[in-house]
């Protein structure tokens, strides 16, 4: 999955960079959806200042997240096939995704300007 070799500089930290924006990014959405039980399993507590419909802002987020993630993915797919040009527009729209992710951003940006993707 992480096959460095023969690879640029560039191209090795991109490929790095989107695999860790993945694995921060997976523990957001599960961070996310964990906070979204707790309020739905116990919605007396949180009633107070609270409101009902910030339930559904939350699950809207965790679904842009994870559309994020899939791209995300679809990213790291393409420098494994050694196409560095796509991987690098795939991480940058990733990155544009609310909740903006500069990990990923940097990432493909390092993936667009490594000599592999000329």
């Amino acid at each position: 999955m992480l096959e460095l070799q023969g690879l640029s500089a560039e191209a090795k930290i991109g490929k790095i960079l989107i695999l860790v924006s993945l694995i921060l990014g997976i523990v957001g959405v599960l961070g996310i959806l964990a906070g979204f039980g707790s309020v739905a399993l116990f919605p007396v507590r949180y009633m107070r200042g609270f409101p009902l419909f910030a339930g559904f802002f939350i699950v809207i987020t965790a679904v842009i997240k994870i559309l994020g993630l899939i791209l995300g993915f679809m990213a790291l797919s393409s420098t494994n096939l050694k196409n560095f040009n796509k991987a690098g527009l795939y991480a940058i729209i990733s990155s544009l995704l609310p909740p903006l992710d500069l990990i990923m951003l940097i990432g493909g940006i390092l993936c667009l300007i490594s000599k592999e993707a000329k």
